[in-house]
């Protein structure tokens, strides 16, 4: 059978080519895009947002769906 043998540095280039290089990429476009304030930090939360979730939670409504039904 063929008996092949690589370079290992030559499958750490491809590895940096591959994975590395579009991450850098990806990375370096969301920089820039955030520094030139295409995309802005979200705005906060409404003070009242964490008590209207628990309280919804709390409610036992068989619309909801879910584990518990009765």
């Amino acid at each position: 059978m063929h008996e092949g043998s690589v370079n290992p540095l030559y499958i750490m280039f491809l590895y940096i080519i591959r994975c590395l290089v579009p991450l850098g990429v990806m990375l370096g476009i969301s920089y820039l895009l955030r520094r030139f304030g295409f995309i802005s930090k979200p705005p906060p939360p409404p003070k009242d947002w964490e008590d209207e979730e628990n309280n919804n939670h709390n409610k036992n409504n068989p619309s909801d769906g879910g584990f518990a039904h009765g």
